[in-house]
């Protein structure tokens, strides 16, 4: 009988060492590989799932009026990015501590002084130059990770003019992670496309 609860006892323990053998560790791998996957698409993918980020970078585009070579002078992007900042000029001067904050956390760059736009700076306050000027407003088409802290996000962009007539073209945008900026990323450089996709007269 000893021998009974004995062999009982060692069929008990290998039935239960090969329980554990047989549970297969595919599932998991494949779990695992199969949420990599998903990432990259939702991403990468044309329309992409992160719902959140997409609207980050949609409200950037929506209030940023430097676009093409602006981005590599200094005075254009000055005068450009005091367009966003109109409804905090009412009498037609900007701080420029709210000017330089503001295109800091759009596009990275920090200037302590505008004294480079001339006669415009005076006292604390930079002047925004009368003049006609163009809205943009984007959809988004697709958002790609870069896989280096960048962006790279494609938009149809609807270009109305003061004439009320209105241009749709295409626009590629690079944002770059910055922890520091209130937007959590910078616009390095957005292009419109030459070839225009409709225009119309309203």
């Amino acid at each position: 009988m000893r021998k009974n609860i004995v062999l009982s006892l060692i069929m008990t323990v290998c039935v239960v060492v090969l329980s554990f053998a047989c549970v297969k560790t595919d599932a998991v791998k494949e779990a695992t590989v199969n949420a990599d996957k998903m990432d990259v698409v939702n991403v990468v993918n044309t329309n992409t799932a992160d719902g959140v980020l997409e609207a980050r970078f949609l409200n950037m585009l929506n209030h940023n009026f430097v676009y093409n070579d602006a981005f590599y002078n200094d005075s254009a992007l000055a005068n450009d990015s005091m367009l966003a900042l109109i409804d905090a000029a009412p009498d037609g001067f900007v701080d420029s501590a709210v000017l330089s904050d503001y295109i800091f956390n759009m596009y990275g760059k920090i200037y302590n002084d505008f004294g480079f736009l001339g006669d415009t700076e005076k006292d604390g306050y930079v002047y925004i130059i009368p003049r006609g000027y163009n809205i943009y407003t984007h959809e988004i088409s697709s958002v790609t990770d870069n896989k280096d802290g960048s962006y790279t996000v494609l938009t149809e962009v609807e270009i109305s003019y003061e004439d009320g007539s209105f241009e749709t073209a295409s626009c590629e945008t690079v944002f770059l992670e910055n922890t520091e900026s209130a937007f959590g990323y910078n616009i390095m450089y957005s292009i419109i496309e030459e070839g225009i996709v409709a225009d119309s007269q309203c």
